[in-house]
């Protein structure tokens, strides 16, 4: 069997070609067996070599020194207040969109009641004085009476006054 025969077998049941260790392994065994492409026992022998290189590949990471672990967990704790500060700064993004967002929906509201005929109506109150005055309950003659302010007869004049919300009709 030649490398090409290994490479296209390990392609088909590992989804990778063979490396060059697996492959001088594969060869002395296929040579020593006379096998043939395509033989059963050349599948499984590269299956079990293919296993072989991984348990090593496994166990060279876990018997590296402390030195690589002690390396590998500072990057891994940097990784994670990399990530955390990231999130974080994500969270307070999106918190004060979030807070935009509702603030200029209730400006929208407000400037939607602004432009209709109450909203002007109040508007011209509101110019002229009168919501003032009828807030503070200071028209001659009218008191409060609970929490609304209400027309009474004024003592100076003995006339109950009004209010008139627009100019001379």
């Amino acid at each position: 069997m030649t490398r090409e025969d290994f490479n296209d077998l390990s392609q088909d049941l590992l989804g990778r070609p063979v490396t060059a260790a697996e492959f001088q392994a594969l060869l002395q065994a296929a040579t020593a067996l006379r096998l043939a492409p395509g033989s059963p026992v050349a599948i499984l022998l590269t299956l079990f070599q293919a296993l072989r290189t991984e348990i090593a590949a496994a166990t060279a990471i876990r018997v590296g020194s402390a030195e690589t672990l002690a390396k590998a967990r500072r990057q891994v704790r940097i990784r994670g207040w990399i990530m955390g500060a990231v999130l974080g700064v994500c969270c307070g993004g999106l918190g004060w969109t979030l807070a935009t967002l509702q603030t200029v929906a209730r400006d929208y509201q407000a400037l939607q009641w602004a432009l209709t005929e109450d909203g002007k109506r109040a508007r011209r109150m509101s110019d002229s004085g009168l919501l003032k005055t009828l807030d503070d309950c200071s028209i001659p003659g009218w008191a409060m009476t609970g929490n609304v302010c209400a027309p009474g007869v004024d003592p100076a004049t003995g006339t109950i006054r009004g209010i008139r919300t627009r100019g001379n009709p």
